[in-house]
């Protein structure tokens, strides 16, 4: 009986020893995968950050190539869109990170923030689309038809107000009522015709958030940085008209608001036209707000503009090699004559202070893309706006040559 007794006991303290070795093994094999799980985070957040630190380099190497900028007449040939060879050459860092970077010109780009109507309807948007952009910049709060204020967003299921001011982002147009990331990162889009839709020079069609910015600008000077004559005045004097070329008659005609006002008048002779493009100016503002430059702009920006056809983009796009080095330059394009001329010319520049800087970093397989909005201040380059992209690949409308 006793020995029957302890073999009982034995093999209770044995059943016993084995339950308290399996807990302490899954408890093992549970804090080895914990500590799994943490190094691998660790291990994930260390790459994420130094595929960051790579990014900043890239964006300070951008900023270093933009120091010698001359605002009043930027072209592709500048020093400036070589820098990153427009993000096709990887450059690695002591880390064993890298880093990739474009700069491309925002007066390159569509400005959302100054786009009238007329310009709106051209890209491929819907009538609702176009109301409500116009609507959440806007002032007051009297709704178009088929547009949004206050009285729309507060009733959603999380309520905001319209913003009645610029965008200060692209992504912030998914706020606007009709609008969806689709609308911005997806090429083909709903009720859209097919004329409406953005091709590349090879027939591909582009998101639309490829051919916009919320901020562009050039001074308001010659190419060569002179100071412009304003024509958009009271008692024009006729030695000014006599300077411009233009017929002395048109001195009680004055004030002028735009180049197709003026070169829309009779008696305007061709090389009157390209000096009073070269010279003349309708405004006393030190800074234009989004026109678009002529020297780097794709051809499907340039045929949103009023008056283009795609025989006149096509002659400015192949310009673009050596580019413009004057608006008074359009005057060689054989199509471009008299109101038309000016109708171009108004919506127009060859200068940029403004400039989108694209960085991507990679260490380890993680990568993180960062955009930054650059202006030229006091001949200086500022980053006035900076925002990671929520990517963890290279964002496809970049469209950066041999990364897709």
């Amino acid at each position: 009986m006793r020995r029957g007794k302890k073999r009982a006991q034995r093999g209770g303290v044995m059943v016993l020893t084995l339950v308290i070795l399996a807990g302490l093994l899954a408890l093992l094999a549970t804090f080895a995968a914990n500590q799994n799980t943490y190094l691998n985070t660790t291990m994930n957040t260390l790459r994420e950050r130094r595929a960051e630190a790579a990014a900043r380099s890239g964006l300070a190497i951008a900023l270093s190539g933009l120091q010698e900028v001359t605002t009043n007449l930027v072209k592709l040939d500048d020093d400036w869109a070589l820098v990153g060879g427009n993000g096709t050459t990887a450059t690695e860092l002591t880390s064993g990170a890298t880093y990739r970077v474009q700069i491309l010109d925002a007066g390159s780009r569509l400005n959302i923030n100054t786009l009238t109507e007329t310009q709106l309807q051209t890209l491929p948007l819907t009538s609702e689309q176009v109301a409500s952009v116009l609507d959440w910049r806007e002032a007051g709060q009297q709704a178009r038809t088929e547009g949004a204020k206050d009285q729309f967003y507060n009733e959603l299921l999380t309520p905001y107000n319209t913003k009645l001011a610029n965008f200060t982002t692209l992504t912030e147009l998914a706020l606007v009522k009709g609008w969806t990331a689709r609308t911005l990162y997806t090429p083909e889009a709903e009720e859209i015709t097919a004329t409406n839709l953005l091709e590349d020079e090879v027939g591909e069609t582009l998101a639309l958030i490829s051919v916009l910015t919320v901020s562009s600008g050039s001074p308001n000077t010659t190419a060569s940085g002179g100071a412009r004559t304003n024509l958009n005045q009271q008692n024009l004097s006729p030695l000014t008209m006599l300077q411009l070329g233009l017929p002395v008659q048109l001195v009680t005609q004055g004030p002028f608001t735009s180049f197709a006002n003026l070169l829309g008048r009779n008696g305007v002779a061709p090389q009157a036209a390209q000096q009073v493009l070269d010279t003349a100016s309708f405004s006393t503002q030190t800074r234009l707000t989004g026109k678009v430059n002529i020297n780097t702009a794709p051809e499907a920006v340039l045929l949103s503009l009023p008056g283009m056809t795609s025989d006149i983009t096509s002659a400015i796009v192949t310009r673009q090699s050596t580019g413009f080095a004057s608006l008074g330059e359009l005057t060689s394009i054989p199509a471009l004559t008299g109101a038309l001329l000016g109708q171009v010319a108004d919506a127009v520049c060859v200068g940029s202070d403004t400039f989108i800087v694209r960085a991507w970093g990679e260490s380890g397989g993680a990568g993180v893309a960062l955009e930054a909005l650059v202006g030229i201040r006091n001949s200086k380059p500022q980053v006035l706006k900076l925002e990671r992209i929520n990517s963890t690949t290279i964002p496809a409308w970049w469209r950066w040559e041999g990364t897709l």
